[in-house]
């Protein structure tokens, strides 16, 4: 190889270098013990040997290839002949030099010691299915209405439509594994995205809140993962539409896009640099969030309202987080703003 990966910031994992064919270069001594090999054993020979095809790592290796940077997955399971059953690994994968991989597994900590593997992927299955079956009939049904659907009715089914086909994609995601820390990165239009959400909210408040746009018409397309983005935002901009909704008076939610120029991200590969970001602001009329709750409003099952589950607010966080991105909340009674700041790599933009 003509110079070493990176591997600094990935001491605590058992890590595994691959060369392009996935044959084991060399392995470490955390990884040599999740395998159940030792290192004269493993080198030379394919990982496949170890790790069983069924695992959702050989297609997150799949994907690496095509990344810019780190691809990272939360909750995956590793089997294999020697692998210990029913665990749980957080995965990175980096690009390193001559097209090699740099494979790195440390086990996921559990919030409840009783979960398992096993528990899990059967949930998994259980959502896949039971979920899927009458999403298939609701978009089923909204195609229908559409062949005899006016030009007010048309809008609001297509937005069935497509939100049962992207909660469709979502639950066959989550249910493999992958959650919110690996998107998948594709160039999208931003503003088509942000519509679609702007259209459901709409109809979900019934004419009762004002939503204005005010967007970038010279922001390009981005690349990133779609779907997750879709969620993050739709989280914001209903947290927003509600908290309009409770002042007593017309509610107003405006989602505002724009470029941020020499905006700093700082990254463990990459230390604070200068580049460009898109900007996407969600701003509301309402009460406004005091200073303690912006301290953990981000933090899982963390919620203010009644019959909340803290999840939403969450899931913003982990998204951002993955698209390498930063979120600013500033509030006051009357003013709330979420700003959510993604950085505009020259490979992001076209």
């Amino acid at each position: 190889m003509s110079e070493k990966a990176n591997l600094s910031d990935l001491a605590p994992f058992a890590i595994i270098h691959l060369d392009p064919r996935r044959v084991i270069l060399t392995a470490n001594t955390e990884a040599q013990i999740l395998l159940g090999h030792s290192l004269s054993s493993l080198q030379g020979r394919n990982l496949s040997e170890f790790i069983y095809h069924d695992s959702p790592i050989f297609e997150l290796l799949d994907r690496v290839s095509g990344e810019e940077g780190d691809v990272n997955a939360h909750g995956v399971v590793v089997s294999g002949p020697a692998a210990p059953k029913n665990r749980l690994y957080d995965v990175r994968l980096r690009p390193g030099p001559d097209a090699t991989i740099v494979l790195a597994v440390s086990e996921t900590l559990m919030r409840d010691p009783s979960d398992s593997a096993a528990g899990i992927s059967g949930f998994g299955r259980i959502l896949g299915h039971e979920v899927k079956n009458p999403l298939a009939g609701i978009s089923g049904a909204a195609q229908l209405l559409l062949r005899t659907a006016d030009d007010k009715q048309a809008p609001l089914l297509d937005v069935i439509r497509s939100e049962a086909s992207r909660i469709e994609r979502l639950v066959s995601r989550l249910s493999a594994f992958e959650l919110f820390s690996a998107p998948r990165r594709d160039r999208f239009n931003i503003h088509q995205l942000l519509d679609k959400i702007m259209i459901a909210e709409e109809a979900a408040h019934g004419g009762n809140i004002i939503l204005k746009r005010a967007y970038d018409p010279s922001l390009p397309e981005i690349l990133g993962d779609e779907d997750h983005l879709h969620e993050a935002f739709q989280n914001i901009v209903r947290n927003a539409a509600e908290a309009a909704s409770e002042t007593g008076g017309k509610g107003e939610v405006t989602l505002q896009t724009a470029f941020e120029t020499g905006f700093a991200f700082s990254s463990k590969r990459n230390a604070r640099r200068l580049q460009r970001a898109i900007r996407v602001t969600v701003e509301d009329n309402g009460r406004g969030i005091s200073a303690e709750t912006r301290d953990q409003m981000f933090d899982m099952f963390s919620s203010t309202k009644a019959g909340g589950r803290g999840l939403g607010l969450s899931v913003v966080s982990e998204v951002v987080a993955a698209h390498e991105g930063r979120i600013k909340v500033e509030s006051r009674p009357g003013q709330t703003k979420f700003s959510v700041f993604l950085p505009m790599k020259r490979e992001n933009v076209q």
